[in-house]
């Protein structure tokens, strides 16, 4: 009796933990490589000493401490004016308090939750035999293969569940345990297939109206193709979520949270229920059916044509980083496929990093946010239409030049105004500001510049427009994927794979008390216009672009290493959470903006792998780019 009254008091202190975050976030060489370096320190003196050095691990007295962030302050000390020194120091301490105590009260309550049967046994794990993982192409060209041509077949599909609007599903993204029958705009998956002619095989992506998604449940998506694949040499599928925080629960951890915990604590336990993941399952089937529907679409809609590339600058009026030090990728990617025949439906594929949660605000009504009204503007125009998520990090977007000033509106009439200026701006990326206005026109003016452009605090989206080149991106498509096991070191985490109710792979090593989980990264070159890191999380904008807050983190910059070219695909096949600097991470603290003055909240790594997945997936991919490159 006295474990089982424990066991409710500790759940129910994980949960008061967890729940007032809102579980929001589910959402080179090797000369490259910076130094590793262990400090040992009996003295505080001798560790400021040391620390400036660049320290990474750090042991003062034997015992582990946040090594990296305390490194930082010292540095800091020396290099910096006294009020951004002091003011780092505040957030560095905070952080420090915050991660010391998040983590012993995690690890408490974790040794006292019984394990269920949805942990798994990390020494008789055998990764090479974990099934329907796709390593992508064997052989990397240099230049295009003679006589290529891209290859590129276009699918969409629904996934809201047959019985949507008579049963009620749970949203992920938003609050806990929120139902509802009523969709927006409805939820779908989208599917390219494409290759380069040169025969070494053919390249899925499925982009998901969802917050999220386990590997373990891309990899049944993949089982549901296997064949299909086999058949037509789909060397990888891909599978990711434009990351709307107003789509059905994917994730299991906003649908019946508490009881779904006692029932497989308790009752799985004892053999009285069998374990019950919050993953809705009718909802899962209808995202398996129509996924794996959707490949095999696209597949029988392949054809020839020509791919470019353009990119622009949005962040001043589109986009903003809630986080310090606000380095972020500012571009939005236009990637355009233009059949060779004239009668087929071309194709825009679109990327930059933004969370769209406008639209589940305040509203429990199912929604794929801006992207349906972003594809609204293209399909009038002639265009199939994809968004695949960029370096998310905690980019969201600005509504101002949006809303136009315009009273009353809803968030998710806010909503319908983005998506349909990103619809139109990707439209006249390359089009001068005369051509733009006569886009605008055609297609519907959806955002009332004829009406409402009068009213002072209107702006009008191609005002001032200044267009961007694109470039033609030569036919040499090269992909490599990489399975790999990953620490789960944050305990909170780990208490909600060890009770079940989500549809993660977790892995137990008794030896060492260390839960892991299994998952992917990916490269792609699309010629030599773009390289693409394919990453299971939501990215820190300066593990891409650097500044100061990769200071102190043991690699350079991706861009560093690859070149202003590398972009990134968040959630791409997992969604592990948050990616932040080793050094800065933080599950409930601050961080000090010197540009800005301030502070700003940092709890996004709440929903984070742990202190150090940043730099596992970062060396992960190093490694899968060595390999291939």
């Amino acid at each position: 009796m006295k474990k089982t009254v424990l066991s409710v008091i500790s759940v129910f202190l994980c949960f008061c933990l967890v729940i007032p975050i809102g579980v929001t976030a589910f959402a080179g060489n090797k000369e490259d490589v910076g130094p590793e370096v262990t400090l040992n320190a009996t003295s505080f003196e001798d560790y400021l000493a040391q620390c400036a050095t660049n320290g990474t691990d750090v042991e003062v007295n034997g015992s582990s401490v946040e090594a990296d962030r305390l490194a930082d302050t010292a540095n800091l000390i020396f290099n910096s004016s006294f009020k951004t020194t002091f003011m780092k120091l505040v957030a560095n301490l905070v952080n420090v308090l915050t991660n010391v105590l998040i983590g012993v009260l995690g690890s408490a309550i974790e040794k006292i939750i019984p394990k269920t049967s949805a942990i798994n046994d990390y020494a008789d794990f055998n990764l090479d035999e974990y099934g329907n993982f796709y390593a992508g192409m064997d052989k990397f060209l240099d230049s295009p293969a003679a006589g290529a041509r891209w290859h590129l077949g276009y699918a969409k599909e629904s996934i809201l569940p047959d019985d949507f609007g008579v049963k009620p599903y749970t949203m992920g993204g938003y609050g806990l345990m929120a139902e509802t029958t009523e969709t927006f705009d409805g939820i779908s998956v989208r599917t390219i297939i494409l290759n380069d002619g040169s025969g070494r095989g053919n390249v899925a992506f499925c982009v998901l109206d969802a917050i999220g998604i386990a590997n373990a449940d891309v990899r049944l998506i993949r089982e549901a193709v296997a064949d299909f694949a086999a058949e037509n040499n789909i060397v990888s599928i891909n599978v990711s979520c434009t990351h709307t925080h107003s789509g059905i629960d994917l994730q299991g951890v906003w649908a019946n949270t508490v009881e779904n915990v006692l029932s497989n604590i308790f009752l799985s336990n004892l053999g009285l229920a069998s374990l019950k993941s919050g993953v809705d399952r009718t909802f899962l089937s209808k995202v398996i059916d129509s996924t794996a529907k959707s490949i095999k679409e696209a597949y029988a809609d392949m054809t020839s044509g020509t791919l470019t590339l353009a990119k622009k600058n949005i962040a001043e009026d589109y986009l903003k980083d809630r986080t310090a030090p606000y380095a972020f990728d500012e571009n939005i990617y236009r990637l355009e496929f233009t059949p060779d025949n004239a009668n087929e439906t071309p194709t825009m594929i679109t990327s930059f990093g933004v969370h769209p949660e406008n639209s589940g605000f305040g509203h429990e009504v199912i929604s794929a946010d801006f992207i349906p009204y972003a594809e609204e503007v293209l399909n009038s125009a002639g265009y199939n239409f994809i968004f695949i998520q960029g370096a998310v990090g905690t980019i969201t977007y600005q509504r101002g030049v949006t809303d136009d000033g315009i009273e009353g509106l809803t968030r998710h009439e806010e909503t319908v105004r983005y998506g349909h200026e990103i619809g139109y701006m990707l439209l006249g990326l390359t089009e001068s500001e005369a051509e733009c206005a006569v886009i605008n026109e055609k297609y519907g003016d959806l955002l009332g510049v004829k009406e409402l452009s009068d009213n002072e605090n209107y702006t009008i989206w191609y005002e001032d427009w200044e267009p961007v080149t694109e470039e033609v991106v030569a036919p040499m498509l090269n992909i490599a994927n990489k399975q790999y096991i990953i620490e789960v070191s944050n305990r909170l985490l780990d208490i909600i794979g060890k009770v079940g109710i989500t549809d993660y792979f977790f892995l137990y090593d008794s030896c060492s008390d260390t839960y892991y989980s299994v998952t992917e990264c990916g490269y792609m070159e699309l010629g030599d216009s773009l390289k693409v890191e394919l990453c299971p999380g939501e990215t820190y904008g300066e593990l891409l672009v650097g500044g100061e807050g990769l200071v102190g983190f043991k690699y350079k910059s991706l861009r560093e290493i690859y070149g202003e070219n590398l972009i990134v695909f968040d959630l791409m096949n997992d969604a592990i959470g948050y990616l932040e600097p080793d050094d800065d991470y933080v599950m409930a603290g601050i961080q000090y903006s010197s540009q800005k003055d301030k502070f700003d909240t940092d709890t996004w790594c709440l929903i984070s792998w742990g202190r150090n997945a940043a730099s596992t997936v970062i060396k992960e991919f190093i490694d899968l780019t060595n390999s291939v490159r």
